[in-house]
């Protein structure tokens, strides 16, 4: 892995601890003020709510800088932290 890739990974992994320490903090403000709603979280706050998920994530897109990690999901059910392998071998 070269520097520049590590310093990506680095940055990203910390972005990715912050976004969802601010989600843990905001689970119950999200649930009760953002229903039915998509949510989107970069940097450690929230940075867009729509009903539209497309908006939400095009909210993102427009931030300056970029985040190296975000969070875009349904208010009611929260995000998805863990990796979902969805590709396996057996199905090739």
């Amino acid at each position: 892995m070269s520097q520049a890739e590590s310093d990506d990974q680095a940055r990203f992994d910390r972005e990715m601890a912050v976004d969802r320490a601010a989600y843990e903090a905001l689970r119950d403000q999200i649930r009760r003020d953002y229903q039915n709603q998509y949510v989107a979280i970069a940097f450690g706050k929230i940075v867009a709510v729509s009903p539209d998920f497309d908006e939400a994530v095009a909210a993102v897109k427009r931030l300056q800088p970029a985040p190296a990690h975000f969070l875009v999901f349904p208010a009611d059910e929260g995000p998805l932290f863990e990796v979902v392998d969805a590709l396996h071998t057996e199905w090739l």
